[in-house]
């Protein structure tokens, strides 16, 4: 427990507090340094005494948190030890629950995954025997790994659905407890619990390790069987007095009679989703449509990661309910432009992998509701991420906590 108490704060008053609170200073400087540092450059960043920092390094080298990196090459006199702190003694545990796949891994500070599982036959419910298996998961997961618990600092958790990342609340699932499911996962685990939604994970995993790290302003957009969307503004992710930001598949944006699973009609996740594209591929082979995806398989068994791997294969069926797809989500992302005038969107999620065809008709559909001016400062990109995606920016979680990166 020695780390997290190094990283905890505290709000007793005394001069080992103070120091706890200045070697919390130093280990976040070299945490978020991309070169080692000497005492002179950490002093600065600290705005700590030399006498004082040089203690404090030289007991955070003791508990094994810093180590000497050589000498600094200078032109003229002595050189300078260089310090940088030991990744080694610094994991989280990233968890990403979806509806039809629960994965996890242990994250290095500098996101390298120590290890990684994942069970595809896992069926999210919220009921008390679901909310057993995942902890029974992460359970057996931190047995498996060679890394001391104390040595991990956290697990951060990517559920799909409602979540208030502020309270540690679930709204949608293991809803059925009086305290918060961060809370009481907290007590069963005995490691701290961050919970965020899973578009909101995916977002911070662009920020952390993919195509949105320089971007200032970008949305990022998780079209899979559903559809969300994190909002970065200024380099911040937006999460909104409850954690509810970026309920992009809640807009109002069509006059379909379709009933979404909020209880509203015309909401843009029945129009583009995965769930929508299933249902509109299933109505057009109904209609006499003829698809590669159908071949050797019943129609109620085909899910949109076969649409979309048949849209790649050359399919016309599938190219053009993809095409429709796209053009209707470029129409709702016009207006979103419009308002908020980001430089970046990465489309992210399954339909990623439809690449070009995808955002090809996304462009278009923003031809049509974007304002020229903010259009032109804008780039679409697709997500380079795999599945990763999700553990990693659950792991991440827990280093921003920290204020580690």
């Amino acid at each position: 427990m020695w780390l997290n108490n190094v990283l905890s704060e505290s709000e007793e008053v005394s001069n080992k507090s103070r120091q706890a609170k200045q070697k919390r200073k130093i280990i976040r400087a070299l945490s978020k340094s991309n070169v080692p540092l000497t005492i002179p450059e950490l002093q600065k960043q600290v705005r700590i005494s030399t006498p004082t920092t040089i203690k404090l390094i030289n007991e955070l080298i003791t508990d094994l948190l810093v180590l000497e990196e050589g000498k600094k090459e200078t032109e003229n006199g002595r050189r300078p030890t260089l310090y940088t702190l030991n990744i080694d003694k610094f994991h989280a545990i990233g968890v990403e629950i979806l509806f039809k796949r629960i994965s996890i891994a242990v994250v290095r500070l500098d996101q390298k995954v120590i290890l990684e599982k994942q069970d595809i036959n896992f069926r999210l419910e919220n009921t008390p025997e679901c909310l057993e298996t995942v902890i029974s998961f992460i359970q057996e997961t931190l047995k498996e790994c060679q890394i001391g618990k104390e040595h991990i600092l956290g697990i951060g958790i990517g559920l799909t659905g409602r979540v208030n990342t502020l309270t540690g609340e679930s709204y949608n699932f293991f809803n059925f407890r009086e305290e918060p499911l961060a809370q009481y996962l907290t007590k069963r685990l005995k490691k701290q619990i961050f919970i965020d939604n899973d578009t909101h994970v995916m977002g911070l995993s662009e920020q952390v390790l993919g195509q949105a790290k320089e971007a200032k302003n970008a949305l990022v957009l998780n079209v899979s069987r559903g559809l969300g969307m994190t909002i970065i503004a200024h380099k911040k992710i937006v999460t909104g007095g409850m954690g509810f930001a970026g309920e992009f598949g809640h807009m109002q944006m069509s006059n379909s009679e379709k009933l979404c699973i909020c209880g509203k009609r015309g909401c843009l996740g029945m129009e583009v989703s995965g769930y929508a594209l299933e249902e509109n591929f299933k109505s057009d082979i109904s209609g006499g449509g003829i698809s590669l995806a159908s071949n050797n398989k019943e129609l109620e068994g085909i899910r949109y990661d076969d649409i979309i791997e048949a849209a790649n294969e050359g399919d016309g069926l599938s190219i053009n309910l993809l095409q429709q797809m796209g053009e209707k989500l470029g129409m709702a992302l016009g207006n979103i432009v419009n308002l908020l005038n980001p430089e970046l969107i990465i489309i992210g999620g399954k339909f990623a992998q439809a690449g070009y065809m995808f955002t090809d008709s996304i462009k278009t559909g923003m031809n049509k509701t974007a304002l020229t001016i903010p259009l032109r400062y804008l780039t679409i990109k697709t997500s380079q991420l795999g599945r990763e995606t999700g553990y990693i920016g659950a792991s991440a979680m827990v280093f921003k906590q920290h204020d580690l990166i």
